[in-house]
């Protein structure tokens, strides 16, 4: 008997517990519906029709009314003095004007009936391209009063201080970076002519230049792709598609601003891929092949990289012809996430297997090493691209525009690298086992998915960094660098393995040599 009151009472305990939940909860919810209701609207238009919604004049005084910019963007804190000569409570806004609407900046917070009170608001500005700018602002009370004004900015020592950071860069920077370039590969190419290779005469100076040289088809592809004319020629046509876009993006600036821009992102885009690809070819440290091909590699990865521009740039124009079926996000959503992941790793990998069909292509570590050249030579030319398409320095900010170089630079240079090394292993793998010799190119159908999927990930992590970022849930790019470190370890890891494994090969032929 007493065992049922107290499970009666335990029961009645949970009921209304359950109950104090269920009303608590309500009351959040009403709440944030309350307050979610009473905030100003994204966007205002004055007028309804031929009605004006403004019922009064607010009593206000901002200063200052005019600001010099020296950055973009430019922080600038005004004083807004609020005088309330209602009787009632108001809450405050402040709004800029946009072509024929009004974009809600901030709330202010509100004032008590018949009182004077100041706000400070900081507000950012950023160059638009234009000396003097003039802009309209409003601020409008919970009770429809408002009140218009303007604010001058001037931009003229801005402008004079970028131009002169990029004349900086293009006539004293990027010269000695690139002089500093040229010298370590000139190093690099008497250290590899001194070395020998192959058979006598195979690899010389005179045969460098020698197009279809081989017994099989896979040594003449393998050999033209490591033919200076052919780099010559790539690069010719990479020049001038980036000279097109160059000119046809940045028309408001003269011609050498353009050349300046064009240099300088040139540059910047070198640096690390350059210094990197000549790591790859150091790291062959059992059985060093010789430079030609690595750089061969590059060069086909600058190719891969221009004509997956075209495609994409094809595709997202096919897509586009119907905006009323897929919104501008939408397609840049899925033109960057799926569609160009497969079309670049697939002309990524298709070279790769052009070249693994050579003699030289012989061993995983081989694999791994060429497929991570093309990858900087593809990440050189894309990062050329961005540098000067995606980020006009002189709008963004030059501080901006060398942070995303930097940014670049490393992380997506090392994940392009990356994606097609992985293929590259699994085809040098196969390639070195007799057993599976006769068919390694099927090791081409786990890499390229391997890669492709790796590649959306990294682009869907970028996609996550950039909502972050502009969200302010963050200051810095978080998942995309922990995502490209973590596949740089495990690609340190692979080299560790496939050096290990021509190692074992190479012994087991020195020993089979001895025995004949």
């Amino acid at each position: 008997m007493e065992m049922e009151k107290e499970n009666k009472r335990k029961e009645e305990i949970n009921k209304n517990a359950f109950i104090h939940d269920l009303i608590l909860i309500t009351a959040v919810f009403l709440f944030i519906t309350t307050i979610a209701y009473a905030a100003f609207p994204k966007q205002l238009s004055l007028d309804k029709g031929n009605e004006s919604i403004i019922k009064g004049k607010l009593n206000i005084e901002i200063y200052p009314t005019a600001v010099v910019c020296t950055e973009t963007p430019c922080l600038v804190k005004h004083n807004l003095t609020v005088y309330n000569d209602q009787k009632e409570n108001v809450t405050l806004a402040l709004y800029k004007k946009e072509n024929e609407q009004y974009i809600l900046l901030a709330e202010l917070g509100s004032t008590e009936g018949m009182e004077q009170l100041e706000f400070e608001i900081p507000m950012i500005y950023n160059y638009n391209g234009i000396t003097t700018n003039v802009g309209r602002y409003l601020v409008i009370s919970s009770d429809f009063k408002a009140k218009e004004f303007t604010i001058a900015e001037s931009w003229e020592k801005y402008q004079s201080s970028a131009f002169s950071l990029i004349n900086l860069g293009a006539y004293i920077v990027a010269p000695i970076i690139f002089l500093i370039l040229i010298f370590i590969l000139a190093l690099v190419v008497r250290n590899a002519e001194s070395r020998k290779y192959g058979k006598k005469g195979e690899y010389t100076n005179a045969t460098l230049f020698e197009f279809a040289r081989g017994k099989t088809t896979g040594e003449q592809i393998g050999n033209t792709m490591a033919n200076p004319i052919v780099w010559v020629v790539v690069l010719l046509f990479s020049l001038i598609l980036v000279c097109l876009i160059t000119f046809s993006i940045y028309q408001h600036y003269d011609l050498f601003t353009k050349m300046e821009i064009t240099f300088i992102s040139l540059i910047a885009s070198m640096v690390v891929p350059l210094l990197l690809m000549i790591i790859t070819w150091y790291a062959d440290i059992y059985e060093r092949e010789p430079f030609r091909f690595v750089v061969g590699m590059f060069v086909y990865g600058i190719f891969a990289a221009m004509v997956a521009f075209l495609l994409n740039n094809f595709i997202m124009y096919i897509i586009g012809k119907s905006p009323e079926i897929f919104p501008l996000a939408l397609i840049t959503a899925i033109i960057s996430i799926i569609a160009s992941p497969i079309i670049e790793e697939f002309l990524k990998i298709l070279g790769l297997s052009l070249f693994s069909r050579h003699s030289e292509f012989d061993d995983a570590l081989d694999g791994l090493l060429y497929g991570f050249a093309i990858g900087l030579g593809f990440a050189m030319y894309e990062n050329w691209f961005y540098f000067l398409a995606s980020v006009d320095p002189i709008l963004t900010g030059i501080d901006t525009w060398i942070s995303i170089i930097l940014y670049r630079s490393v992380f997506n240079t090392l994940a392009h690298g990356c994606f097609v090394a992985f293929a590259g292993l699994i085809l040098g793998y196969l390639k070195s086992r007799e057993k599976y010799r006769p068919i390694y190119q099927f090791g081409l159908i786990p890499g390229l998915f391997l890669a492709i999927l790796m590649h959306m990930v990294f682009n869907l992590t970028a996609y996550m960094d950039i909502i972050n970022i502009g969200g302010y849930r963050a200051i810095i790019a978080s998942y995309n660098p922990v995502l490209v470190t973590s596949i740089s370890v495990a690609f340190l890891i692979s080299y560790i393995f496939a050096a290990l494994d021509t190692k074992r090969i190479n012994q087991e032929k020195k020993i089979k040599e001895e025995e004949y």
